[in-house]
């Protein structure tokens, strides 16, 4: 059992190599996307990327083939709420020193966070495959 977990611990979960990357940028009623997930998943397998703060996002190694997309905020929420409120703090001898501007949060409907039920799809081939993502503020 114990050469088990040991070899377990060891374990590194690699996305396979597909030669395709998957990019663009999220937008929701016109304002860009910052600190979110992606997930794409396909018949052949699934990929994952993080949405920066300027809206912009890559999966590298996507899955090949007709992609379904979700785009989840609120695994990235603690992380923004942590954000903001370092950038408030000014601390003891700080002066008043200004920190540049927390990161904005945006919390998306429910829909778009899965993939199976988001309705956003795209084909994806190998190479670069540019895909921006607009996302309608009436999604429920």
């Amino acid at each position: 059992m114990c050469a088990l977990v040991a070899g377990c611990s060891r374990y590194e979960y690699r996305l396979p190599e597909t030669g395709a990357t998957l990019e663009g940028t999220v937008t929701f009623g016109g304002e860009k996307v910052p600190l979110a997930q992606i997930n794409v998943l396909s018949e052949k397998g699934q990929g994952i990327g993080q949405i920066e703060e300027d809206g912009r996002y890559v999966v590298k190694n996507a899955p090949l083939g007709l992609v379904r997309i979700g785009v989840n905020t609120e695994s990235m929420r603690s992380q923004a709420i942590s954000q903001q409120m370092a950038a408030s703090y000014k601390g003891p001898g700080s002066k008043g020193a200004s920190r540049a501007p927390a990161p904005r949060f945006i919390s998306l409907p429910a829909k778009y966070q899965d993939p199976e039920n988001s309705g956003i799809t795209t084909t994806v081939r190998k190479g670069k495959n540019a895909f921006d993502i607009v996302l309608e503020s009436g999604g429920k």
